[in-house]
């Protein structure tokens, strides 16, 4: 990978990972943006020395060789990692605008999927079987709609996202902390798979553990990445809402699946729908506020399918009627009418009549 001065300058100062983010902004507007970096260090010292302390001071100005710059660049290598940083022409406009957008996005995958539809969906780590299958019906749903996923890596809702997503190549997951070790543990093969069918990106470096503080924080990313965001379960103190409320910040419309009262995993959905989120009952919902176009399902027919299908769309038919039209018995007609039900191509009303859908 070919990186710009000014990439490499960010990727060089965000390897500092006891810097704040506001330190790490304000430091390379002083010291990074002309390339003259030690010189710059010396001439801001007063600053530095004040905000970060002078043990730090002196580690960046040790630092400011070309050779730990090397390093760093080989420890991304070796571990297949795209650095995405604010300058590159791959970072994400959704993000370029908004308060404390990631100075840079460490990638493993698809980097493509960045710049394509994307709709963001979370919930409870610990949802009901309903609401998983729910989760991971929809995200195979925009998935085969050409729409990226974008979650995180947690049990429950975020597996069922990219289980539902990963098989059409549709799926970006956020991390809370660095590629190294993925939390949960258990998910890293999951990751794996993200990474190697889609996308799998930080704003952290590497070695960054996952702590609790973190989460919250990287939910900034999904909502931001993300045209809309649906929130399939969450509890009244579920860090799930900071995603919707990332969202609403950032002026992306927010769905939430609404809940029978008293269950804890529905309560915060109930909450967002009483707030002004979208009720979603149906993946419809989802296409129809956003505008999404979805693709005519191809559906494959028997010649005997066809033949009765035709028929049933000259208008609503008995089934007698239908049998006499097409000389089959009604007995041979029953297992065929029914296919075509299951596939929602026809209706079948009170006294054996049908209509085509």
């Amino acid at each position: 990978m070919k990186y710009s001065k000014e990439e490499l300058a960010l990727i060089w100062l965000d390897s500092f990972l006891g810097l704040e983010y506001k330190h790490k902004e304000y430091l390379f507007d002083r010291i990074c943006s002309n390339g003259r970096i030690s010189e710059n260090i010396i001439k801001n010292q007063a600053y530095i020395k004040a905000n970060i302390g002078e043990k730090e001071y002196d580690t960046l100005l040790k630092s400011a060789k070309e050779e730990y710059l090397d390093y760093i660049l080989k420890g991304l290598e070796s571990r297949g990692i795209t650095a995405i940083t604010k300058y590159s022409k791959d970072y994400p406009n959704k993000l370029k605008n908004l308060a404390f957008s990631p100075l840079i996005l460490y990638a493993k995958g698809n980097i493509s999927l960045l710049s394509e539809k994307s709709f963001g969906i979370v919930g409870s780590r610990k949802s009901l079987p309903y609401s998983v299958a729910l989760a991971e019906k929809y995200a195979s749903e925009l998935s085969k709609n050409g729409i990226v996923l974008v979650t995180g890596i947690a049990e429950g809702v975020d597996e069922s996202v990219i289980k539902g997503a990963i098989n059409n190549g549709k799926i970006i997951s956020v991390i809370a902390g660095g590629f190294d070790k993925i939390y949960p543990a258990k998910n890293t093969p999951l990751a794996e798979e993200v990474a190697k069918k889609g996308l799998l990106i930080s704003e952290h470096p590497p070695e960054v553990l996952s702590k609790n503080f973190l989460f919250p924080i990287r939910n900034r990313i999904i909502a931001g990445l993300s045209d809309g965001v649906l929130v399939v379960s969450a509890g009244l103190k579920s860090g799930t809402l900071y995603t919707a409320e990332y969202a609403e910040e950032y002026s992306r419309p927010v769905f939430a699946i609404p809940y029978t009262p008293n269950i804890e995993s529905g309560k915060g959905t109930n909450k967002l729908i009483k707030q002004g989120a979208y009720l979603c009952d149906s993946v419809e919902d989802i296409f129809e506020v956003l505008g999404y176009e979805k693709k005519e399902e191809v559906i494959n027919l028997t010649e005997e399918e066809k033949a009765v299908l035709e028929v049933i769309r000259e208008g609503e038919i008995h089934v007698e009627k239908l049998s006499e039209r097409l000389n089959k018995p009604v007995y041979l007609l029953t297992p065929i009418l029914l296919m075509l039900e299951i596939k929602k191509l026809v209706t079948k009303s009170m006294g054996n009549v049908y209509s085509a859908v």
